[in-house]
Order: structure tokens, then C-alpha cells, then sequence
């Protein structure tokens, strides 16, 4: 008698890089590895993003010395793989390796949530580069707030601190703002000799890391802050409300306010502690009471591996 698969793949990948588990049904992890493979498909193309992503699976069957046979389901998180299509183009791609079990696509977003989360109830706040909150009940509705991306939205993340940052010390430097530490860190930051030259530095047409050159200056505003400035402080405490606000929109909408929910915070931007974290508590504390507040350093790939054992069971019941 053939063997039954028993083996699990959680994959989380984002616009820059890809972590993978494979785990057995017990979460006994046989493989985690880490690779710069690029897979976000709303920034490069989908079939591009399909065959890394499916590359990316075919490796850690192949480092575990196991065979697609062996693998009884594959849950994937992916940046921009909320659309349908991403989702298909996704699926497929993964499917054609051999794996016969269940090969789930959800949101890097979704997989976030049950790794912070595992019973599936409550909420979290994502902030690093972009920001956004995303949560479920326990009869499984889901509500998100942010996300817009950093032209429109974004609150609370760290390309939002870092454009805050910049923008008080050049308010400083012409006498628009109060004087901050901040003003001092921009030339050694943008490795220029005068603020003149920051414009061209923020919008030369020939850099396309924009976004991450301004998201990278947030540790220095928390740096700043830690040091005791005021208008640093004020940057990410306006930062911390921001994200609570998220999370208590998403709390709201899923009727959680008046009732015990964990609230899961996943992200670089709460590297900078109770700078941040302490404001965003007092934010969702005024409308969510019994709302427990924690950081969580579990990845989502985890939660990919989870949603990956739910679907086996919901395939074995079928």
C-alpha cells in the first residue's frame, strides 16, 4: 500500500525574498531556509512570480530529500497574491511539480495572521515598509484597514516615519519647524555636503528604491527619539496612533471592541519599543478594553504552514 503524504510546505514571500518550512503534520521542522528570490506579483510579472514561487517550492522538497509525492499540501503567502488570478496563475505553477494535495494562495497578509494567531480570532498590525491590520472573528469574518500603499495611505509605517523625519529637519534647517537632532542626521544619511542637495537625492530619476531609501531613514528617527528629542518622539507617537486607529477600525467592523482579542504586532517599525507600541496601546485600549497587546517574532511562514495543515484535514474529511 502506497503511503500516505504526510509533509507540509509553508512558504512566505514577499517583493524581495522567500522563507520556507517543511514540516511534518506535528509542525517538526525538517527544513527552514531563507532566499533573495524576488515573487510579488503586482511588481514584477505573474509568470515570473508563478515559476520563483514554484522554484522555490520544488528546492525545499528537493534540500528535505523528499519527492512532490510526499507532500501532502502547500500554503503560499504572497505579497499581491490576494487577486484571484495571482492566486490561479499561482496555484498552477506549484501544482505542476507533482503535489497532488491541496495548494493554497493567500495574502502575505493572511499568512501574518496565523502566525501571530493561531486559534484564528483577533487581530494584527503589519508595519514596516507599507502598513496595514487585518483580523477575523471566530465565526471566520475578516475586516482590513490600510494597505492603500505609501502615495495614499500607509500611516504608521516606516516609509510614513521617515518621510516625517526628513520633512522636520528640513523644516528645521529653514526655521519652519522647532529645531530637532534630526537636522543633523540627514547629511551623513544621504552622504551629501549641504541640505540643498537633498532634492536631488530624493528624486533623481535613475533611483528606483525611493520608497526604501526614505523608509530606511525611520531607525534613525527612533534613534533620535530614544536620545530624548521631542519632535522625534512626537513622529512616533503620531506613528503608534495611527496604527491603532487601524486596528481599532478592524476590531469595530468585527464587533471585537466589547469582548477578550488578542492583538498581534508584526513588523520592523516595532523595533523602537514602547516609543511606538505605547501609543498604539492607548489608542486601542479607549475603544478595546480587554484588548491584550503583544509583539510577535513568529513568521509567516509559520502561518502558511498552519493554514497548509487545515486544509489537510479538510481534505482528509472530505
Amino acid at each position: 500500500m502506497k503511503q500516505k503524504a504526510k509533509y507540509i510546505i509553508g512558504i512566505d514571500a514577499g517583493g524581495t525574498k522567500t522563507q520556507t518550512i517543511l514540516t511534518d503534520l506535528q509542525k517538526d521542522v525538517f527544513i527552514c531556509g531563507y532566499g533573495n528570490r524576488p515573487a510579488n506579483p503586482t511588481r514584477i510579472p505573474l509568470e515570473k512570480a508563478s515559476a520563483a514561487l514554484a522554484e522555490a517550492t520544488a528546492e525545499v522538497i528537493r534540500d528535505g530529500g523528499f519527492t512532490p509525492s510526499d507532500i501532502a499540501a502547500v500554503c503560499l503567502g504572497v505579497a499581491g497574491g490576494g487577486k484571484k488570478e495571482h492566486q490561479a496563475a499561482i496555484a498552477a505553477a506549484v501544482a505542476k511539480l507533482g503535489i497532488t494535495g491541496p495548494i493554497l494562495v493567500v495574502s502575505d497578509v493572511v499568512a501574518a495572521f496565523w502566525g501571530a494567531i493561531p486559534d484564528g480570532h483577533g487581530v494584527i498590525a503589519i508595519s514596516g515598509t507599507g502598513s496595514s491590520a487585518y483580523g477575523a472573528d471566530k465565526q471566520g469574518n475578516t475586516a482590513t484597514a490600510g494597505g492603500w500603499g505609501y502615495l495614499v495611505g500607509d500611516e504608521g509605517s516606516a516609509f510614513d516615519i521617515g518621510r516625517s523625519g526628513i520633512n522636520a529637519a528640513l523644516k528645521a534647517y529653514e526655521g519652519r519647524g522647532p529645531a530637532t537632532l534630526l537636522q543633523q542626521k540627514l547629511l551623513p544619511y544621504f552622504q551629501l555636503n549641504t541640505l540643498n542637495e537633498i532634492r536631488y537625492a530624493i528624486y533623481d530619476p535613475a533611483d528606483i528604491n525611493r520608497k526604501l531609501v526614505i523608509s530606511q531613514f525611520a531607525p534613525l528617527v527612533t534613534q533620535t527619539a530614544a536620545a530624548g528629542d521631542p519632535i522625534a518622539q512626537d513622529i512616533l507617537r503620531r506613528a503608534g496612533n495611527e496604527i491603532g486607529l487601524s486596528i481599532v477600525s478592524v476590531a469595530q467592523r468585527l464587533g471585537l471592541c466589547e469582548q477578550a482579542f488578542p492583538v498581534g504586532l508584526i513588523g520592523g517599525v516595532f523595533k523602537a519599543g514602547d516609543l511606538v507600541v505605547g501609543p498604539l496601546r492607548d489608542t486601542v485600549l479607549q475603544s478595546a478594553p480587554q484588548a491584550k497587546v503583544f509583539i510577535t517574532k513568529n513568521s509567516p511562514a509559520l502561518g502558511a504552514v498552519r493554514l497548509a495543515i487545515q486544509a489537510t484535514k479538510r481534505n482528509d474529511a472530505a
